[in-house]
């Protein structure tokens, strides 16, 4: 017997239950990190989605719980658009709205080709699959927005156990998969068969997670490495200001003087020297000198001109060796770079002047500090796995970003970046060095926990040390081939449910 209740249902009043999902979603993240709602959430929408025969409304319910997600979880972009843009509160609010909109087109087509070509226990088994390869493709298309994964709630959880194999989007498919074993318990609740088998399905997986999570693919390499991270704290008013220019130089050569002795690397944010290197001849040679003398690497966030080519890029002084550079590839659309500039540059730059104008690196993705390898990342990078895996795929024993968050002021982007940079230490099982200017600075351990931190909007330093860690996971190894895998081989097995109904 089924639950029928969704049914009974008017269908606006479904409608909205799904928008205010939506506008819940982003409570199962950081900081909030209600994690049990990435469950409960999906588990409620696909209950009322269900209920349809008409795939265009299920997909509606779709369209109504992502755009609600996206408005509420990326409502932090307002900020930057009125505070830096000038555009007024209105203006930028619709910014987010287009955002959202386009967000929840995936969705949306998850639960539309669901409806539209599978019934019954293949809908429910469908269900997941199609919603987690609809976030896999929104990180690719257009460049890519990772935000929000359902994966990533999950970083200090029982399910992220499986990150090191699967990767978050394995994890994401295992969560939104508990939810669909639920709803299959709730529509066949009088049968205990359907009882049962809900029950062992969901002690198989969390019992499977916590086994997954007590292989290490990794293991100590050299010696830890002691690091100190500094946190300039400057407002995004001053820091492009050139009167301040001095005064911010000041301020980071203070930090990087008044390091402890046996500190062996010192990581400065993204642009924390917001000026080009071709500026900065005498206090490059200065720091050179310096760190020659103190045996220390200094990592600078700092704009790169090549032949009048500027790049967003980190630059190691070592005094030992050559000036050795990392150039972010992974740029951000309409802020370091602009699609189509002919049509769309004249409207960015009425807004922002001067925005959109770096250029594309090309690798190498590690730089050496100490004898190891770190793997290079700058701010947005940190959000996408397959960017991650580009340094570790080169070597990269421990993770290094640097970033700047002041652009969204007391918002929660910081901390729901933090979270993703965590799951990406748990996925390649390797610590994460991380310096932000106005925060959150962090040290994170190879199992995805975050060590110590500095508050934000502090200036200070954080000193630690990281092990670093070799090898590889399956994930570092293979990358979202094995959850890809997994997803093919679950829609194999609908069509042979759909065939046999």
């Amino acid at each position: 017997m089924t639950v029928d209740a969704p049914e009974r249902m008017p269908f606006a009043l479904r409608l909205l239950a799904a928008l205010i999902l939506g506008v819940a979603w982003p409570l199962a993240f950081a900081p909030f990190s209600w994690w049990p709602l990435a469950i409960a959430l999906p588990f409620a929408l696909f209950w009322l989605a269900t209920a349809e025969e008409r795939p265009w409304r299920a997909a509606t319910l779709g369209y109504a719980f992502g755009f609600g997600a996206f408005a509420a979880g990326t409502s932090w972009i307002a900020i930057t658009l009125h505070n830096f843009a000038h555009m007024d509160w209105v203006l930028a609010g619709a910014a987010v709205g287009v955002l959202a909109a386009y967000c929840a087109f995936y969705p949306a087509l998850a639960l539309w080709l669901s409806t539209r070509f599978f019934t019954g226990g293949a809908r429910l088994l469908m269900l997941p699959v199609f919603w987690i390869l609809g976030e896999w493709a929104r990180a690719r298309i257009l460049t890519g927005f990772p935000w929000l994964a359902t994966g990533y709630t999950q970083t200090s959880t029982v399910l992220g156990g499986f990150s090191p194999w699967l990767g978050q989007y394995g994890v994401g498919l295992v969560t939104v998969g508990v939810a669909a074993i639920l709803v299959y318990v709730l529509q066949h609740w009088r049968s205990r068969r359907a009882l049962v088998g809900g029950i062992a399905g969901l002690l198989v997986i969390f019992g499977m997670a916590m086994a997954a999570a007590s292989v290490s693919f990794t293991h100590p390499v050299g010696k830890p490495l002691r690091v100190s991270l500094l946190q300039g704290n400057i407002p995004i008013s001053e820091k492009w200001n050139a009167e301040r220019i001095r005064e911010i130089l000041h301020r980071y050569v203070t930090l990087i003087l008044q390091t402890p002795p046996d500190t062996r690397l010192v990581v400065l944010p993204e642009t924390a020297f917001p000026i080009f290197q071709t500026e900065l001849p005498d206090l490059i040679g200065h720091l050179r000198h310096w760190s020659a003398i103190h045996h220390k690497v200094l990592l600078i966030g700092i704009p790169e001109d090549v032949d009048h080519r500027y790049y967003n890029a980190a630059m190691e002084i070592d005094g030992r060796a050559p000036l050795r550079w990392y150039q972010k590839e992974h740029l951000v659309p309409f802020g370091e770079y602009i699609p189509l500039p002919g049509l769309l540059g004249p409207l960015v730059h009425h807004f922002l002047p001067g925005l959109g104008s770096f250029s594309q690196g090309h690798g190498p993705f590690v730089l050496p500090v100490d004898g190891q390898k770190a793997g290079m990342s700058i701010c947005y990078e940190e959000s996408f796995s397959r960017d991650v895996r580009k340094g570790v795929e080169q070597g990269a024993v421990f993770l290094l970003n640097i970033s700047d968050y002041a652009w969204y002021g007391h918002s929660i982007a910081a901390a729901q970046s933090l979270q993703m940079a965590a799951m990406q230490s748990l996925q390649e099982q390797k610590p994460d060095v991380r310096a932000t200017n106005t925060g959150i600075t962090a040290l994170i351990s190879s199992r995805g926990r975050v060590g110590v931190s500095l508050p934000q909007f502090v200036t200070g330093t954080l000193n630690g040390a990281i092990q670093p860690m070799a090898g590889k996971t399956p994930f570092g190894r293979w990358g979202n081939i094995p959850y890809l895998v997994s997803s093919l081989l679950l829609l194999l097995t609908a069509f042979v449910l759909r065939r046999r109904r």
